[in-house]
């Protein structure tokens, strides 16, 4: 059986992954994370989980930095 998880990005441990599904934020905060890379359907992997400091992303070979705000706008399928 498969459950699918939808999490923002600031529940999700170092070392998971995920698929973004949605960025619930206003238009600013959606241009700045589409201008990075992280668009819906974009495949992330959790580098760093922002406790303390930012929480890191892996998106291919490109590695991002996102406060804990802004990580929590973000929307993702974990992977199991």
């Amino acid at each position: 059986m498969v459950m699918l998880m939808y999490v923002r990005l600031t529940q999700m441990r170092e070392g998971e992954k995920g698929v973004v599904v949605d960025i619930q934020g206003g238009y600013g905060a959606r241009q700045r994370l589409l201008s990075m890379g992280i668009a819906p359907g974009t495949k992330i992997f959790v580098l760093k989980s922002g406790n303390p400091g930012p929480y890191i992303i892996a998106i291919g070979n490109t590695r991002i930095a996102l406060g804990r705000g802004v990580a929590e706008k973000i929307v993702v399928r974990r992977e199991l």
